[in-house]
């Protein structure tokens, strides 16, 4: 992989995910290095961009996780700087990061998603508390998942079964960010879905992972990075017609988004087999219980050896395109 030249990967950053930002960056470095690729961590931070030109870096992987990362500034920041990356151009990160957003794309496409209701915290504060609460039990009814409209890696996310718990969620819910999505809780399985695009830029999903947390909450941000506390099917314990329609509609959100190179769709499947669209991501995480470099292996591809391809089209790609 000489032709790539220097490589950046870029995590950290300021978010409330930095910590597993950098687990994925670690791991990302390890693979790349592996894969005879001359990576180097990068900092998300004020230095970044001075760094990267100081050292003539010729391509970067991002694995920033959280807001800086996934909402297009990271993106827009290398695009000016003419530096090329992998993963999604700006606007389409925009899409994928408000989930507000992205149900509506989906939805509009076909694919099916859990009744929801989206609710700012001025709106929750200013007016009616109350009365928003009953209107949201009587429309959506109950369980329902609380969740940021911005924010990944289960921040601020609960499950609520009782009207009197709603409140409670909504507040914590606002500490992450400023909108509250509310949905309809589906049962079924946790499914997660690692869309990569192939040497003519067609979205192809590898096999979907199953995640469960057997002895604690679904929503616990400590669950979902704990290897002994999260347990994982791959492939997912799915019917052939179930898996074929989950690898569907995790490449029709690649595609409804505007996504680019890689991507990963979460969805619920029910009893009849049906996925329901939860969320999509632009930067899929790296750590010892992500999906990606489960879902990789799975299919014989060192995940090195994945992320080195994703570089050299983005490489020949260029900046800003």
């Amino acid at each position: 992989m000489s032709d790539l030249g220097r490589v950046a990967v870029i995590a950290g950053g300021l978010s409330n995910e930095r910590e597993v930002s950098w687990r994925s960056g670690r791991r990302a470095e390890f693979a790349l290095d592996e894969a005879g690729v001359d990576a180097t961590l990068y900092d998300a931070d004020e230095t970044l961009l001075d760094r990267l030109a100081a050292d003539h870096v010729d391509a970067a992987y991002i694995a920033v996780h959280g807001a800086s990362g996934e909402d297009g500034s990271l993106q827009t920041a290398l695009d000016l700087v003419g530096l090329p990356y992998v993963g999604s151009p700006p606007p389409s990160c925009h899409l994928a990061w408000d989930k507000v957003v992205a149900k509506v794309l989906v939805e509009r496409a076909g694919l099916t998603t859990p009744a929801w209701v989206a609710i700012s915290a001025r709106s929750f504060r200013e007016l009616s508390p109350a009365q928003i609460v009953r209107s949201v039990v009587s429309d959506l009814g109950l369980p329902v998942v609380v969740k940021p409209a911005t924010s990944g890696s289960t921040l601020g996310m609960s499950l609520v079964a009782e009207a009197a718990d709603l409140p409670a969620a909504l507040v914590r819910c606002f500490t992450f960010g400023d909108v509250a999505l509310i949905e309809r809780f589906v049962e079924g399985r946790t499914v997660e879905t690692v869309v990569v695009e192939n040497a003519a830029g067609e979205p192809e999903a590898l096999p979907p992972a199953e995640f469960a947390n057997p002895s604690v909450s679904p929503f616990s941000f400590e669950a979902r990075y704990s290897a002994d506390l999260i347990s994982i099917a791959l492939p997912a314990p799915l019917s052939d017609a179930a898996t074929a329609e989950v690898r569907t509609t995790a490449e029709t959100v690649h595609r409804v988004l505007g996504l680019r190179d890689l991507s990963r769709t979460d969805v619920v499947v029910d009893a009849e087999g049906t996925p329901w669209f939860l969320e999509g991501a632009i930067s899929p995480g790296l750590t010892e219980t992500s999906v990606l470099p489960l879902a990789a292996a799975e299919v014989g591809r060192p995940l090195g050896t994945l992320l080195a391809e994703l570089l050299v089209r983005a490489k020949e790609r260029g900046a800003g395109r």
